[in-house]
């Protein structure tokens, strides 16, 4: 048998791989192993998408517990109330973790026939679903709360949005109502700092009274007043309707009284004191329109 050229360097090449094989000792691997590398990966691919989908349920806690409504009077534009609000350590911890679970995804066993697109796309899908999910379970501020402000340059969502309404020489305060004088004419609120203020709230109109009725937590918009002065005049008042609101207690009191001999409503024109606050007709649109 006549051996062609291509036979002899197809011999030629075997000859040279089974030298290798005995000269170095090599020996096939086991296909455990094989099998181990690809679910470790597939699990590392899962769990960066899953702690995605964590990040994502604080995006959503952090968006939902901010009254964007609010941004021009705790504000001087909003461009810097954004920088204040908007979830960046969450959003930067989503994009890596996607980044991760797609690298680990294309080390996988035929990984890497899956286009960039399909893979980015379904780890996107697959966070954005877990996410609201989870949220919707209340997980959402459990990871902020787990957070803290342990991450540089971070600070929970409703410290942060607490801090704009401990700001009476700007005209704003927030914290919780402790008790409302007969008629409605003032009421005593005690702020996140603990420190206790008497709210004048003759210039208030039938919904503010109704927010301070219901007791809770609210913010107040007045003239603004030395820090030193525990007296405080409110011009407007907002029940605190975010997602980490401490939860309203009903006042010893019917709702039905304020609201019935009350007759400011929001239409009548309030005091020149309070309609020299800024952004004022923005204020009373809210009023109107109600939280």
């Amino acid at each position: 048998m006549t051996m062609t050229p291509h036979t002899q360097e197809g011999d030629h090449l075997a000859r040279r791989v089974l030298d290798r094989i005995r000269d170095e000792r090599l020996a096939p691997r086991p296909r455990w192993e094989f099998l181990f590398k690809n679910y470790f990966f597939w699990g590392l691919g899962a769990l960066a998408v899953l702690l995605g989908a964590f990040a994502f349920s604080a995006v959503i806690f952090e968006l939902e517990s901010v009254d964007w409504r609010l941004a021009p009077v705790t504000h001087s534009s909003f461009f810097s109330f954004f920088l204040d609000a908007a979830p960046f350590l969450w959003v930067s911890a989503l994009a890596l973790f996607l980044i991760i679970g797609y690298v680990n995804v294309r080390r996988t066993k035929h990984g890497y026939r899956y286009p960039l697109t399909v893979i980015t796309l379904g780890a996107i899908l697959t966070s954005l679903a877990l996410g609201s999910a989870l949220y919707v379970a209340g997980l959402g501020g459990a990871v902020e709360g787990i957070a803290g402000d342990h991450p540089p340059f971070h600070r929970p969502i409703l410290a942060e949005e607490r801090s704009w309404w401990l700001a009476p020489g700007k005209g704003l305060l927030g914290g919780r109502v402790i008790s409302v004088a007969s008629g409605a004419t003032s009421f005593v609120l005690r702020d996140f700092n603990g420190v206790m203020w008497t709210i004048d709230g003759s210039d208030l109109r039938t919904p503010d009274l109704t927010a301070v009725a219901r007791g809770g937590v609210v913010r107040v918009v007045g003239v603004p007043t030395t820090a030193t002065s525990s007296a405080f005049h409110a011009c407007f008042a907002f029940p605190w309707n975010s997602y980490g609101n401490p939860g309203q207690e009903p006042l010893p009191f019917p709702l039905a009284t304020i609201a019935s001999t009350s007759e400011r409503s929001p239409a009548v024109a309030r005091s020149e004191e309070c309609k020299g606050i800024r952004p004022y007709r923005q204020l009373r649109d809210i009023d109107e329109t109600g939280f």
